[in-house]
């Protein structure tokens, strides 16, 4: 049982909960970094392993992570956002208990689903360009919790047996579909729960409206804990067909009081422009992964000593490496402060020591990668935030960046570009569009181009008529109605004409 619940008060936050029973404490900000520190290799001998072993290593999935200021602090907000989640909904409470029937009975009739009490008090975002440890971070903290939990006969919670889901882990669909994305969520459900909810639901809700409210409301009947909503892409969310629909549902999950994470690039959550949807996602500090020193942010070294930590970790050559600081600084440079291409970077430069018959690897091996043809595609991302250049950034679709070059070259030009902009978007209903001209009928618009015509005519014979027989303009004249009458001549020959 948690510590929590041994306490002997009448405080909501102390009552007996059995939704916190297997959910790991952390009481200092050091339990959560070394929970969630890891090393992919830890454990292997590394000495004893054979070439093609080494190079699968590196060329395989690998996420060695040696946990930032960034990652821990957003690690605790949802940490914190689960556990008050489930003591806001904790089943021993009667109005809780009475609360979670009218919501599940309103789901299984398709109804509007009542609003939760803690409505839009959970929901955190998480964004920024890709590769900069956004997965990492939410993949090393829920590997500190137990997904899911069986629990059995509990009187004081009204419970023979209850599967309760700790979180969930869903990617909004490609195409920006509700129908897409909820048969995820309904099928992750299934793997997990052991349900066959994916098929049963639809086949008893026949609209995307009445199956995304059972959707949520089996969410809910779960106790689930928190859901991380990772891929949300400019193009899924903004750009899709469906965009508008997509983000109402996603406004209707925040509303149902269970914790949301939104996971995306920079892009992706432009549509958010109502200032009630935008002071919820304020609710939670948002959690800001930018490329290290993208940003000008004071602590930038010691971010990058962290994630150079973490990365240098994984190590597979039989030496240390040559010259450790000058290593650091080539890479940071090299992948512009952005956590995956340094990681590239650095297997791919052990990957041709290997081949090479070296056993180390220095600051040289890391810059003849980066300049290396694997690296072409991504070399202008890498160099467009370290050297803090927008117009490079630009060659990216999925990179704000507009955002980067108000950033690091401020000015008023700027500041108003992005004011006047803001404002058109936002007031764009206000104002009222311009009358489009009816179009031509198409006796007048033959008549108007003969008259264009017939003037131009005019204008090139009086042009010609004071040109002096030598003028150039007329000896090209003069080959060009050669040329014709030439190609003429063989068209009548062909017997074209």
């Amino acid at each position: 049982m948690s510590e929590l619940n041994n306490l002997n008060t009448d405080s909501w936050f102390y009552t007996y909960n059995p939704l916190l029973e297997q959910i790991p404490i952390f009481k200092e900000f050091d339990d959560v970094m070394n929970a969630m520190a890891f090393n992919p290799l830890e454990g292997i001998d590394i000495n004893s392993l054979s070439f093609v072993d080494r190079v699968g290593l590196l060329a395989g999935e690998k996420s060695p992570l040696e946990p930032t200021m960034k990652s821990v602090r957003t690690a605790i907000t949802w940490h914190g956002m689960l556990m008050n989640g489930l003591r806001s909904r904790n089943p021993t409470i009667a109005a809780n208990k009475a609360f979670y029937h009218e919501f599940l009975r309103c789901a299984q009739e398709g109804n509007k689903l009542p609003i939760s009490p803690t409505k839009g008090m959970s929901i955190n975002v998480i964004k920024g360009p890709t590769g900069t440890g956004k997965t990492v971070t939410h993949q090393r903290f829920c590997a500190c919790l137990p997904q899911v939990i069986d629990h059995g006969r509990i009187d004081a919670a009204g419970w023979n047996n209850m599967r309760q889901l700790v979180y969930l882990n869903v990617d909004l669909s490609h195409d920006g579909t509700r129908g897409g994305f909820l048969v995820s969520i309904l099928c992750e459900m299934d793997k997990l729960l052991g349900t066959n909810y994916a098929i049963d639901l639809r086949r008893q809700y026949k609209t995307v409206e009445t199956l995304a409210v059972a959707t949520i409301g089996r969410l809910y009947a779960h106790f689930t804990g928190i859901i991380f909503v990772d891929e949300a892409q400019l193009r899924n969310i903004v750009k899709s067909p469906q965009a508008g629909e997509m983000q109402m549902f996603l406004l209707k999950l925040m509303n149902s009081g269970i914790p949301l994470v939104l996971s995306g690039n920079e892009c992706a959550f432009d549509w958010v422009t109502y200032s009630q949807d935008k002071s919820r996602f304020s609710l939670t500090q948002e959690s800001n992964f930018f490329p290290i020193g993208a940003m000008n942010e004071p602590d930038a070294d010691d971010e990058w000593d962290a994630l150079f930590d973490g990365v240098s970790s994984y190590y597979l050559l039989k030496n240390p490496i040559t010259n450790r600081e000058m290593c650091s600084s080539t890479l940071r440079r090299c992948s512009g402060g952005i956590a995956r291409l340094a990681l590239t970077l650095w297997c791919y430069a052990q990957t041709d020591a290997l081949y090479n018959r070296k056993e180390t690897i220095s600051h040289t091996d890391i810059q003849a990668a980066y300049e290396s043809a694997s690296f072409d595609e991504v070399r202008p991302l890498a160099d467009g935030f370290y050297y803090k250049n927008s117009m490079t950034l630009a060659l990216y679709p999925d990179v704000n960046a507009e955002f980067y070059e108000m950033l690091w070259n401020p000015s008023d030009g700027n500041v108003q570009q992005a004011t006047t902009t803001k404002n058109e978007a936002l007031n764009e209903k206000e104002h009222p569009k311009t009358k489009q001209k009816k179009p031509l009928p198409g006796k007048t618009k033959l008549r108007l181009e003969q008259d264009r015509k017939r003037k131009k005519n005019e204008k090139r014979t009086k042009l010609f008529a004071t040109m002096s027989p030598d003028d150039i303009r007329q000896q090209g004249l003069i080959h060009s109605n050669l040329t014709s009458l030439d190609n003429l001549r063989i068209e009548i020959e062909k017997g074209d004409i």
